[in-house]
């Protein structure tokens, strides 16, 4: 098997949080997740502050939005750093309420994932999502696309495009 990348997982529920890790070894992951507390903490992981710090090239980012900050912290995160664009960002929300989607795509998420309620079917759904963010999908270079200017069209609801946040009205 090739080396692979790498899920960051942001989740602020120690309860939450364990079930995931949990799901992940019982799905056979690879490695385990990269884990952050909070937007904060997922921030300083992917853009150490120290110039000898490595930052972490995930494959994709799994978080709870109030581990985020809602909306808000996801269009931080996505305008956090321009090498930072790419990265895939998928909510995994209790929400089940169809108007719950929109507003995530909207502010830069790449997908919306509800939270199954048996475990088994956390299991498979780590698996698919290790399955096709850290096997199928492939990314651009994070230094590459940091060059790349950031149109206003490509903002939020970006789909494949790289997303950022815009300021003013």
């Amino acid at each position: 098997m090739m080396n692979r990348k790498p899920i960051l997982l942001v989740e602020g529920d120690a309860r939450d949080r364990d079930l995931f890790l949990e799901a992940c070894r019982e799905a056979g992951l690879g490695q385990s997740p990269v884990v952050a507390r909070d937007g904060e903490e997922a921030l300083r992981l992917l853009s150490p502050p120290l110039a000898s710090a490595a930052p972490l090239h995930p494959a994709v980012v799994v978080f709870a939005l109030p581990a985020l900050g809602g909306m808000e912290g996801l269009r931080r995160f996505k305008a956090a750093a321009p090498d930072t664009r790419p990265i895939p960002m998928v909510v995994f929300s209790a929400a089940r309420n169809r108007e719950d989607v929109g507003p995530c795509y909207a502010a830069g998420a790449n997908a919306y994932v509800v939270k199954p309620e048996a475990f088994s079917e956390l299991v498979q759904t780590v698996r698919t999502i290790d399955r096709f963010w850290c096997g199928l999908n492939r990314l651009p270079s994070r230094q590459k696309l940091a060059s790349v200017p950031v149109r206003r069209s490509d903002v939020g609801g970006a789909g494949n495009r790289p997303a950022a946040a815009v300021s003013g009205p």
